[in-house]
């Protein structure tokens, strides 16, 4: 049988690989610290899904999770992720803390208590990054630093994998129809986040799931945010010029979902 870790399994996302990798006969260590959330995501799936309460943050957690993967990891897959929409000028230390422990830290961290693991297995890292780890966001500078940072070290774990045998794929969705898109609909985020429609999660975890069985370093969905992204940041001084008249056009997609939501106005 196949092994799989997978962080922030409580969320949508996250479930959704979850469910998705039980019903492909993976054994998964489905991560969160929404211990409640854990409980509810195996049942009615065929497969065995093992809830593990885990604070990615806390070192200890970590070591316990590692602990309890005894020797057996086929494939890591890092979704847990959190973001800070409070102005840079009044955000805490705490959340600074916490934003980049959960977003860059934790995945790095844990990546390497696992590596020799999936080094014995040849086995694989897939990654949900962010179309925020090529963009900057001025609404969220934290939520962009640990995005960025994420990227570029699983850009140069891939650079080795055929000196190691681990294979990593990278994930970069632009934004994403869930609880935490609404946060930050309802906190104050970027616009820039509702330039498109946002994606169901279930077709992010479709395509880890793709990647399972067909590798590839870096995916972009949708794919025309990424070439454009990429393309815009050749030039990251124009880029920055443009960027506010782009949010204000999608300011409008903003308020809609919003209202439908019921996202009550920004109070400042």
């Amino acid at each position: 049988m196949t092994h799989a870790v997978v962080t922030g399994a409580a969320g949508a996302i996250g479930a959704a690989i979850c469910r998705g990798l039980a019903a492909r006969g993976y054994d998964v260590v489905a991560v969160d610290v929404d211990a409640r959330g854990l409980t509810a995501i195996s049942d009615g799936v065929a497969g065995q899904i093992t809830p593990h309460p885990c604070d990615l943050t806390v070192s200890s957690d970590v070591q316990a999770l590692v602990e309890s993967a005894a020797g057996e990891c086929d494939l890591l897959v890092h979704v847990a992720g959190v973001v800070v929409t409070t102005p840079f000028e009044h955000v805490t230390a705490e959340e600074v803390d916490r934003e980049l422990g959960v977003n860059l830290i934790a995945p790095v961290q844990l990546t390497r208590a696992l590596y020799p693991t999936l080094q014995a297995s040849r086995g694989h890292v897939v990654a949900i990054v962010s179309i925020g780890g090529m963009l900057p966001l001025a609404e969220s500078p934290g939520y962009s630093a640990s995005k960025f940072g994420l990227r570029g070290f699983l850009l140069a774990l891939a650079a080795r994998t055929r000196e190691t045998g681990v294979r990593v794929s990278i994930v970069n969705p632009g934004s994403v129809d869930t609880p935490m898109l609404r946060h930050e609909a309802a906190t104050g985020g970027s616009a820039l986040n509702f330039l498109g429609t946002p994606l169901p999660p279930q077709r992010i975890a479709d395509r880890v799931l793709a990647l399972v069985d067909r590798p590839r370093v870096e995916t972009n969905l949708p794919r025309s945010d990424g070439w454009m992204v990429k393309t815009g940041m050749l030039a990251p001084g124009p880029m920055l010029r443009v960027l506010p008249w782009i949010a204000r056009l999608a300011s409008g997609n903003l308020r809609r979902y919003r209202e439908r939501h019921g996202i009550g106005a920004i109070v400042d």
